[in-house]
């Protein structure tokens, strides 16, 4: 009887949890949505990274979202057996705290460690691919905005570039003359063909151009340098000094735990925490869901969502503090943890006349 009261409990469980997470879900997922569809209307994210960036916000959502999601499904769930007399039912066979424990152990242990995976691991990864993403698609912002037949200045203003005709890609440009000042003299140059060439490593932007002629000289002298190339690229954009720089959300827990910065370290600490909030709150929303007889299956959530709102305040101070050096790193986020699961036992002993896991 008890292993089929545990998987009731188990599929209320999921139910009620997989509901409310589904549902805050689906309202954070569009309220995103809409803000980098603003982003992108405002020219702050190309409309090519929509879904990698998307992608990322939807990776950390869900990981801030499985704490509380999961505690209000618990408390939901446990409010209506309160409600339908099922818990009284099973305190009278002898069904206690410690199957309520059980059945919750086997919801919590594998959303604990996919929680743990998300925030440590994949919402950094997801982060780097939209913030990749990104940057290459800035970067050939500038070959999607050029037009044959008429000149073309490149964004930091350094070149002029005309061309005759452009591939359906917009990737290859013909008949090309490019016009650039170098130091004190001129510089132009003309090809055939020319394709942009995005260096992974550095970041930087080339126009690869060939074969074609170089055109050196300073105006108004006759003693103009001319140079045939079979192939040349010319730098149009250099992103090397931003592109290495991830980040603190992108970063992976190696390089959060190698770098000196406070921040980072807190960084790391509270992607550590926001799994042991899941456990933690899982622990407590047990004994917070009583409802007494003749109150509504919801009476408990104004106080559960109290709780949450106070764990999380007190989990952003703390991050506040540990940044600014006010407490020390050995502390952490555990004291808000090691709080809450007292108040959990303290309720626990208050339901149970005692820690007795055994019994009602």
């Amino acid at each position: 009887m008890r292993n089929l009261i545990t998987a009731y409990l188990v599929r209320e469980f999921v139910k009620s949890s997989a509901a409310t997470v589904l549902v805050l879900y689906i309202i954070l997922v569009s309220n995103a949505f809409g803000r980098v569809l603003a982003d992108i209307a405002d020219g702050d994210i190309p409309r090519q990274a929509l879904w990698p960036v998307m992608l990322a916000q939807s990776v950390n959502l869900l990981s801030l979202l499985l704490p509380i999601g999961v505690f209000l499904g618990i408390v939901f769930a446990l409010g209506r057996l309160y409600k339908d007399h099922e818990v009284v039912v099973m305190h009278a066979c002898g069904v206690g705290y410690r199957e309520f424990y059980r059945a919750l152990a086997i919801v919590l242990v594998p959303l604990v460690i996919f929680s743990a995976g998300a925030s440590l691991w994949l919402n950094a990864g997801a982060q780097r691919y939209a913030e990749a993403i990104v940057e290459r698609e800035e970067n050939l912002h500038e070959f999607e905005q050029v037009r044959p037949g008429q000149f073309n200045q490149s964004g930091d203003g350094n070149h002029v570039v005309y061309l005759d005709s452009i591939s359906e890609d917009r990737l290859e440009l013909r008949e090309l003359i490019v016009s650039q000042t170098n130091r004190d003299m001129q510089v132009f140059e003309t090809a055939k063909i020319g394709r942009h060439r995005f260096d992974d490593a550095t970041g930087d932007l080339f126009l690869v151009m060939g074969p074609g002629e170089r055109y050196e000289g300073v105006a108004g002298r006759g003693d103009f340098k001319i140079i045939a190339f079979e192939q040349h690229g010319i730098l149009i954009e250099k992103q090397a000094a931003t592109a290495s720089k991830l980040r603190r959300e992108a970063m992976t827990p190696a390089g959060l735990w190698a770098s000196p910065a406070i921040k980072d370290r807190v960084e790391l600490q509270w992607r550590i925490a926001i799994p042991v909030a899941l456990l933690v709150l899982g622990l407590l929303a047990v004994p917070l869901a009583y409802v007494a007889p003749r109150r509504g299956r919801f009476g408990k959530v104004g106080y559960a969502l109290l709780v949450y709102v106070l764990y999380m305040n007190l989990m952003a101070i703390t991050r506040t503090q540990l940044e600014t050096g006010n407490l020390p790193m050995v502390v952490n986020f555990w004291w808000v943890h090691a709080l809450f699961v007292a108040l959990a036992l303290a309720l626990l002993y208050r339901r149970n006349r005692g820690l007795r896991w055994l019994r009602a």
